[in-house]
């Protein structure tokens, strides 16, 4: 086997692995964007926040959502590039695969800080109720009065 038939080989194998990564990230970043993501334990953001209620997990992945769409498109840039990557093209395979983790990293992390907010807002609203203010005390003899002096002008 020649050098350039494994080289190919090996672009071939490495461009098949981004592209199914590719797919799986952008497929289910637009599921999670869209709120249709069913809460499950395999995938998703995996902080207890998230588990406590379904709208909490709802509204964190719609957060989530549109990051892993971005880290679906630089691993589908990776694709392309290991295709045809030799020497020092195999660079742009690279930073595109780093930049897709960095995306999924970052927005784990806008997630995860949504989920706590939200769930310390409904905690704080669970804790103290609203309170109830009394009714305003209104005097209709003094409506009247007013009333009839404007009348009166």
């Amino acid at each position: 086997m020649s050098p350039f038939a494994a080289m190919t080989t090996l672009n071939i194998v490495i461009g098949i692995l981004f592209i199914i990564a590719a797919v799986v990230l952008v497929v289910l970043g637009g599921v999670a964007a869209a709120g249709k993501l069913p809460g499950n334990k395999a995938i998703g953001l995996r902080v207890p926040e998230v588990r406590k209620e379904e709208r909490i997990w709802v509204q964190a992945h719609r957060v989530v959502g549109p990051f892993w769409i971005l880290a679906g498109v630089g691993m589908a840039i990776g694709a392309a590039f290991s295709f045809i990557a030799h020497g020092w093209l195999w660079v742009a395979p690279v930073i595109a695969f780093v930049a897709g983790l960095v995306a999924l990293s970052i927005g784990g992390n806008y997630g995860a800080k949504t989920a706590a907010l939200i769930d310390e807002q409904l905690t704080a609203d669970a804790e103290s109720p609203a309170p109830s203010k009394p009714a305003p005390a209104v005097d209709v003899d003094a409506l009247r009065r007013a009333a009839g002096k404007a009348d009166e002008r």
